[in-house]
């Protein structure tokens, strides 16, 4: 089990400083070169997810107001160790209170980050992850990328974690690995210290401390079936997914950056259903430039060549601060000012990402859909946005492609007004994480509210049928870009509901496929 970092002293004398500071830069340094080198092997062999992922710690190591913070510590006598630890939580606590699953799961990011440069500057490490000779489960408060990537390969046999979630990276590099992970399991950690073996199922989320004969035959037996399942899935990546009586369901991948593009591609991916760009705007000084966002929405358009990309404009609000943007505190961030709304207040926020779009669909099939909208005059006002920029770029020279406008199903009042957004719109697609959280009053991320957060509610099915009947009547096709859409239990009653596109994670492609061709 790692270890968690405590820095052996926490002040220094007022001689020091100077000698003290530098030893902390010469600290970032080594890390930042240790985790580009990580990166470039990554990107060597093809990883391009976990490489994506030490991009961004280089990125978050040479933070400026990360080491500013530091050093005035240190100016005020605080050992750079102990600084760093301290700047590192103080920054990861306000992460992980954010109402956005993403950046709360940013935070053992953070951490991971700021304990390297403090073992660094002490000398300390993880030694024991990179001399690991024996085949085990991995147990530990936290895993960060930088713990996984010293593990010798074939010699992580599964994680348990007290920390994480299905958005932390311990669990996306567990997935990228092909090995299973419990992640969150709280004080029952300590438990398990004490177990000599240990039986993990990634799949259901559980694990078993010292499991007796019976029970390992039962995860032996499951596991033999999941590889079995696994290698019969294959067959279905990159056939055509239509049911028993011919209907046609394209099955797309939700994607949430441009790397993942080429995964998505080779789990077989007939396109785009969600392309987030919030990852363009996340964790920086200045807002990204329209050329910086042609070229990441040119690269997603050149690897998927004539499949459609949806991608979804600028969608965040008050729990993410946006440099440049006035944007006052909000008491619930979910129901104020953010998406569509915040677009259409700030044109100089949404004009660049609309000339980008414009700009990049000269490469591909690009769409662009809008979200939070809830009401017909929202979708006009932003396609008279979208065509103003589209002139201006013609009487500039520069070359721009067609591109349909959808709308992002997401609120009842939309899904109510269906019938009259389908006159303006190509498509929609329905977004059901957020469709559920409206509909049922139930705040997504509230644990306690986990029985209320399924697509599978009366209420939340009939508003998916409304909307699949607007569309039908107006001939547009309808998708869902929500968790539900890679729901084996859901697939069918979605399809059955006039479904047309499903969209989701690039790995339940090969399963959805299957269930769609046995309706």
């Amino acid at each position: 089990m790692p270890h968690e970092l405590r820095p052996g002293r926490k002040t220094i004398s007022g001689d020091a400083v100077s000698a003290e500071l530098s030893k902390f830069h010469r600290a970032v340094a080594a890390v930042v070169k240790t985790l580009s080198a990580t990166e470039e092997r990554l990107r060597h062999s093809g990883d391009e997810e976990q490489a994506e992922i030490f991009e961004y710690h280089v990125e978050m190591a040479e933070d400026p107001e990360l080491a500013s913070e530091v050093e005035e510590r240190v100016r005020n006598l605080e050992s750079p160790e102990s600084a760093v630890l301290a700047v590192g939580e103080k920054y990861a606590a306000e992460l992980a209170a954010k109402d956005n699953e993403y950046l709360a799961a940013r935070a053992d990011d953070v951490r991971d980050v700021a304990g390297q440069i403090s073992a660094e500057l002490t000398g300390q490490g993880s030694a024991a992850l990179e001399t690991l000779a024996t085949p085990s489960v991995i147990l530990a408060r936290s895993l960060a990328p930088s713990d996984t990537a010293r593990i010798p390969r074939g010699m992580a046999l599964g994680f348990v974690t007290a920390e994480g979630s299905r958005t932390s990276h311990v669990s996306i590099m567990a997935r990228s690995m092909g090995i299973p992970a419990v992640v969150g399991v709280g004080p029952a950690l300590e438990e398990a210290l004490k177990a000599t073996t240990l039986a993990v199922d990634g799949t259901r989320g559980y694990a078993v401390t010292d499991p007796d004969g019976a029970t390992v035959a039962e995860f032996e037996r499951r596991s033999r079936a999941l590889a079995e399942e696994r290698a019969g899935l294959d067959e279905y990546r990159h056939l055509e997914a239509r049911t028993r009586d011919g209907r046609r369901i394209e099955v797309a991948a939700n994607l949430g950056s441009a790397s993942d593009a080429e995964g998505a591609l080779g789990w077989g991916a007939e396109g785009v259903g969600l392309f987030r760009t919030e990852f363009l705007f996340m964790e920086r000084d200045e807002l990204p430039s329209e050329e910086e966002q042609y070229e990441a929405y040119r690269a997603v358009a050149k690897v998927f060549g004539n499949k459609p990309v949806i991608v979804r404009t600028l969608d965040v609000g008050g729990d993410k601060d946006l440099p440049g943007v006035d944007q006052p505190p909000e008491e619930n961030p979910f129901l104020g000012w953010r998406g569509i709304r915040m677009s259409l207040d700030t044109p100089d926020l949404f004009e660049p990402q609309l000339r980008a779009i414009l700009r990049a669909a000269s490469h591909g099939n690009l769409k662009v859909m809008f979200p939070m909208v809830v009401e017909v005059g929202e979708l006009r006002a932003a396609k008279e946005l979208l065509e103003g920029c589209r002139a201006r770029l013609k009487r500039e020279g520069a070359e721009v492609g067609p591109v349909e406008v959808g709308v992002m199903i997401e609120t009842p009042a939309a899904a109510i007004c269906a019938a009259e957004l389908a006159e303006e719109s190509a498509f929609f697609s329905i977004g059901t994480n957020d469709l559920v959280q409206y509909t049922l009053a139930a705040d997504r991320g509230n644990e306690r509210l986990r029985r209320l957060q399924s697509a599978d509610h009366p209420a939340v099915l009939e508003l998916i049928r409304q909307t699949c009947e607007a569309a039908r009547a107006a001939g547009i096709p309808t998708g869902v870009c929500g968790e539900a859409a890679g729901d084996p239990e859901m697939i069918p009653k979605l399809v059955a509901l006039g479904v047309t596109e499903l969209s989701m994670g690039a790995p339940a492609i090969p399963r959805a496929k299957k269930i769609v061709s046995e309706l």
